[in-house]
C-alpha cells in the first residue's frame, strides 16, 4: 500500500463527505498525491491554474457564489507564499477555504534541500485553524486522516467562517505505479457543520425602534441581503444600502437612492440626522456616508452574527450577536413617516439630478455604471473591483433587478486577483457574470484571464480604461504635481485590444457616450467572453464626479 496515496485518497473522499465540491489546484509534484486524489474523485471539480494567486483568488471567487468551503492545493515552496494575499482576503471577508500545502518531511526543513521553506504558520493570524499532521505513515489510520479533514471543513465554515491551513508533508515516492489506484480507506463520518447560536436578545433594539422618530437603517457588504428585505418591506424605516449588500436588489420601497450625493451637501447632512441608526453587515464603502454618522453620532446598534464588530469610527453604542434578518421579526411595521418620505424624496431628487449632470459631462465612470445597470439582463452577478469601480457603483448604481448579485474583494480592499475572483465567480453559475475593474486593477492579475479558455467561462469584462491610478485624483496626492503622475498616477500605455486576443477574449472598445450601450448590449449577448474597454481621461472623471456632487447640492 503506498500510504502517502491512501491518505489522500482517504483525506478528499471526507471532504467531498462533507460538502466540498469545488478544488483549486496549481500543478507541482511535491502536492501529486493530492492533486491525483481529487482528480480522481467523481464528486469534486478540479480547476487547474498555472499562476498560484490567480487560482487561489478563483477559489475565493468560488466560495463567495457557493457560501461553501473550497480547496486549493499547491506544492512546497514559494507556491505556498503565492497563496497569502487570497488567504487575507479570505479572512476578512470570511469566505471559507481549505488551504493545503504540501511540503518536504521534516528532515529536508532548515538543511539546503531544494524547494524546501518553512511552511509552519505561513499564513500567520490570517486563518482561522493550522495544523501540520505531519508526514502520513504505516500503519494507516484512516479515521485520523477523516477526521482532519472533517476538522477542517467545520473550522472553514465555522463563527465566523474563513481559510483554514492544512500544511501537508509528503516523502517519496510521490506517485504510485501506473496500475495500482488508491482507494479511501474507512467510512464517510459526519461531524456536521457549525450551527449559528440563538439570537441574542433584540428587545432593546426592538424599544429603540419604537420610540425612535428618524431612524435608519444602513447596510454594507452581506451575503443574506435577500432575507432582510423580507422583514424589512413593511417597516417604513429608510435604508441606505450599498450594492453589495444585496438590497439595491431587493425591491425595497424604502431605499434611499444616491445618499452618497446628499452627503456631500454639508447643508443636507445637517438638517437629516438621525437619532437611531442599525447598522448590517461590513463597514460601508462611502467615506461620506461614514463621516455623517461619525459626526451625528446617533444611538447606534451595530449587529453582526459573528461577534467580529466592524466600528472603525467607534460610533456603535449597542452591539448585538444575531443574524440581521432575526432582529426585525419582532418589529412593529410604522406609518411612513415625514422623515422616511424625506429622505426617499430627496434620493429620488438626486438621481434626476444625476442623470442630468450626465447627460452634459463627457464619459466617465458614471456613464458606465448606469448603462451595465440598463443592460443587465434579469439574472446576472456583477463583481465590482477595488478602488474607483466599487465606490462609482455605490455613487451612481440606481435600484437593481431581484436576480442581480453583487461581490467585491471588500475583506482586504485590495486590487490583486480582483480578475480572477470575478471569473470564479462566472464558474458557478449559468447567469452571466459582469466584471467591472481599472485597468491597473485588470493589469494586476492579467494572468487570472487565462481561466476563461482554459475553464471555458463566459463572461463579460468592462474595463474602465483611464490609463492609471484614477482614484488618487481625488486624493491629497494630486496636489503634488511634481512627483504625482510617476507615484500615484502610475500610467500604463497598456494596448488592451492585444490582452485581449492574448487570451482568446473578444474587444469592443467604447471611445463616446452614445457607443456605451450597444457595445455593452452586444458583450452581455455574446455567447463568448467579451472585454469592453470604456476609454476616458482622468480629469474628465474628476470632472464628471464634481458636476455630479454639484447637481445633486443644488437641485432644492
Amino acid at each position: 500500500m503506498d500510504v502517502a496515496q491512501s491518505f489522500a485518497a482517504t483525506f478528499v473522499d471526507e471532504l467531498a463527505a462533507e460538502g466540498l465540491t469545488y478544488v483549486c489546484i496549481s500543478p507541482g509534484s511535491r502536492s501529486a498525491p493530492m492533486a491525483m486524489a481529487f482528480a480522481r474523485h467523481p464528486r469534486i471539480k478540479v480547476f487547474t491554474h498555472i499562476d498560484e494567486r490567480s487560482g487561489s483568488f478563483f477559489a475565493v471567487g468560488l466560495a463567495k457564489a457557493t457560501e461553501k468551503p473550497v480547496a486549493l492545493l499547491c506544492t512546497s515552496g514559494t507556491a505556498a507564499a503565492e497563496f497569502h494575499a487570497a488567504v487575507v482576503e479570505a479572512f476578512y471577508s470570511r469566505t471559507p477555504l481549505i488551504v493545503l500545502t504540501a511540503d518536504r518531511p521534516p528532515e529536508l526543513i532548515g538543511v539546503g534541500a531544494n524547494q524546501a521553506i518553512d511552511q509552519h504558520g505561513i499564513y500567520g493570524t490570517a486563518v482561522r485553524w493550522s495544523v501540520d499532521p505531519g508526514v502520513p505513515a504505516e500503519p494507516a489510520d484512516p479515521e485520523a486522516w477523516r477526521q482532519l479533514a472533517s476538522n477542517a471543513m467545520r473550522h472553514a465554515r465555522g463563527l465566523p467562517a474563513g481559510p483554514v491551513h492544512v500544511n501537508l508533508p509528503f516523502r517519496e515516492p510521490l506517485v504510485p505505479p501506473v496500475a495500482e489506484f488508491p482507494v479511501a480507506m474507512g467510512e464517510p463520518g459526519r461531524l456536521g457543520a457549525a450551527t449559528r447560536e440563538d439570537c441574542e436578545d433584540a428587545t432593546a433594539l426592538t424599544e429603540a425602534i419604537q420610540a425612535s422618530e428618524r431612524p435608519l437603517v444602513v447596510a454594507g457588504e452581506m451575503r443574506d441581503g435577500a432575507a432582510v428585505a423580507a422583514h424589512l418591506a413593511d417597516l417604513g424605516i429608510p435604508v441606505m444600502a450599498e450594492p453589495g449588500s444585496q438590497l439595491r436588489a431587493s425591491g425595497l420601497r424604502s431605499l434611499v437612492p444616491h445618499y452618497e450625493g446628499l452627503m456631500r451637501d454639508s447643508a443636507w447632512t445637517w438638517l437629516h440626522r438621525p437619532d437611531l441608526v442599525v447598522r448590517l453587515g461590513a463597514t460601508p464603502t462611502s467615506k461620506a456616508l461614514n463621516q455623517w454618522l461619525a459626526e451625528s453620532k446617533p444611538r447606534t446598534f451595530l449587529v453582526d452574527a459573528d461577534g467580529e464588530w466592524r466600528d472603525p469610527d467607534g460610533g456603535a453604542t449597542d452591539r448585538l450577536r444575531c443574524p440581521p434578518a432575526g432582529i426585525f421579526e419582532s418589529v412593529k411595521p410604522r406609518d411612513e413617516s415625514e422623515w422616511s418620505r424625506a429622505l426617499i424624496g430627496d434620493g429620488v431628487r438626486a438621481d434626476r439630478a444625476i442623470e442630468s449632470a450626465l447627460a452634459e459631462s463627457p464619459l466617465f465612470e458614471g456613464h458606465a455604471v448606469r448603462a451595465i445597470a440598463r443592460c443587465l439582463p434579469d439574472r446576472a452577478n456583477v463583481f465590482l473591483g477595488s478602488s474607483m469601480p466599487i465606490r462609482d457603483a455605490d455613487y451612481f448604481w440606481p435600484a437593481a433587478k431581484p436576480g442581480h448579485r453583487f461581490f467585491g474583494n471588500r475583506g482586504a480592499s485590495g486590487i490583486d486577483g480582483n480578475v480572477s475572483t470575478g471569473l470564479g465567480i462566472a464558474a458557478t453559475s449559468p447567469d452571466l457574470s459582469v466584471l467591472v475593474v481599472g485597468d491597473l486593477t485588470l493589469y494586476h492579475d492579467m494572468n487570472g484571464l487565462h481561466a476563461v479558455r482554459r475553464h471555458g467561462l463566459r463572461a463579460t469584462i468592462v474595463v474602465l480604461d483611464n490609463d492609471g491610478g484614477g482614484i488618487f485624483h481625488f486624493l491629497p496626492q494630486a496636489e503634488h504635481a511634481d512627483v504625482f503622475e510617476e507615484l500615484f498616477a502610475t500610467p500604463l500605455s497598456l494596448d488592451l485590444e492585444r490582452v485581449a486576443h492574448l487570451y482568446g477574449i473578444e474587444f469592443v472598445p467604447v471611445d463616446g457616450k452614445d457607443a456605451l450601450a450597444p457595445a455593452l448590449a452586444r458583450a452581455m449577448q455574446s455567447d463568448r467572453s467579451t472585454m469592453v474597454a470604456v476609454r476616458f481621461a482622468r480629469a474628465d472623471s474628476v470632472h464628471g464626479h464634481r458636476e455630479c456632487w454639484e447637481a445633486v447640492a443644488g437641485m432644492r
